[in-house]
């Protein structure tokens, strides 16, 4: 089977499952509004099907079987998980990324002429209807609404608390006490990252409001950015909290941290339609490179002040 063969196959399976799932979506939905969104999501993904299986027809490719299954499945625990606006924002993604493969494939299989023109008639109803019906759907969710603070939030929250906590644990050897040390941070960095958020924004807000563009409120961000950060630095204290000190506490607490870190860089890359692998990588090495500066200053100060192991 061929690149050209296997992504149209890809293609048409795609749709039959968007379909599937936009049509479960709409039958579970309760606001009317949204329902009628999702029933004209699916009535497209169902057009776009029919015509990706013409450009089957032309290659003489037989449309594959089978029902979307487990895939339609697990779509559909992510909208119970994260909401309705995350989920639609999942497909929309890995949509875009199917799409991109199949356009570097077309560089050396290309399309004749009909092929094309059904290509270009698919791409012109998801630029002019698709994307616009998709992102009155995701505007619904208010988390992707005011991603740039649930991001800093909880981000600085994991990054601050781990520096803090494998920092003590490198110099101190004592559970207890970094849990106490890292509790006061986690509070203290909380209520300052929330105010600093509120005042912050509500300068933004002054400015825009002169200039009569939209913006978020300040007591929103001071809610996102708060709420995040305090969620993010439970992550680090967990293996104290449970009475792990030392090293052990040290490496369960990164280990802990990095999966976090990973898959909240992951949810962030797919709302912002970025490279998931760019910025769990960029992520990840900005964080760690903190932790061993941290991790080091504990060792000298462990050895600095003649502190029991």
């Amino acid at each position: 089977m061929d690149g050209k063969t296997r992504y149209l196959e890809k293609l048409y399976k795609n749709e039959m499952l968007h379909q599937s799932v936009y049509e479960s979506l709409s039958r579970s939905e309760r606001d009317p509004g949204l329902k009628a969104e999702l029933k004209k999501l699916s009535m497209m993904e169902a057009g776009h099907k029919t015509l990706w299986g013409k450009i089957l027809q032309l290659n003489r490719i037989p449309p594959p079987d089978g029902a979307p299954g487990m895939m339609a499945g697990l779509i559909l625990a992510v909208r119970r998980i994260f909401g309705l606006a995350l989920t639609v924002k999942f497909i929309e993604y890995f949509e875009n990324r199917l799409e991109d493969k199949f356009d570097r494939v077309l560089k050396t299989a290309r399309l004749d002429k009909k092929e094309s023109a059904i290509l270009k008639r698919i791409k012109r109803d998801e630029e002019l209807h698709e994307r616009s019906i998709e992102e009155k759907v995701i505007s619904y969710g208010k988390i992707i609404a005011n991603i740039r603070d649930v991001a800093f939030g909880i981000n600085d929250g994991l990054v601050e608390l781990l520096a803090v906590v494998v920092g003590l644990a490198a110099a101190i050897n004592n559970p207890l006490v970094v849990l106490l040390g890292g509790f006061i941070v986690a509070v203290s960095g909380t209520l300052s990252m929330a105010g600093g958020a509120y005042l912050s924004t509500e300068y933004e807000e002054s400015i825009k409001a002169a200039k009569k563009t939209a913006a978020t409120t300040p007591m929103k961000s001071a809610f996102y950015v708060g709420v995040m950060y305090f969620i993010g630095t439970l992550f680090p204290l967990s293996p104290f909290f449970l009475g792990v000190s030392g090293f052990a506490g040290i490496v369960a607490a990164i280990i802990i941290t990095v999966i976090v870190l990973a898959l909240t860089s992951t949810f962030i890359a797919i709302v912002s339609d970025t490279s998931i692998t760019g910025r769990v990588s960029k992520t990840l090495f900005i964080s760690l490179g903190i932790d061993v500066i941290t991790i080091a200053i504990g060792v000298y100060a462990r050895s600095v002040l003649n502190l029991p192991p």
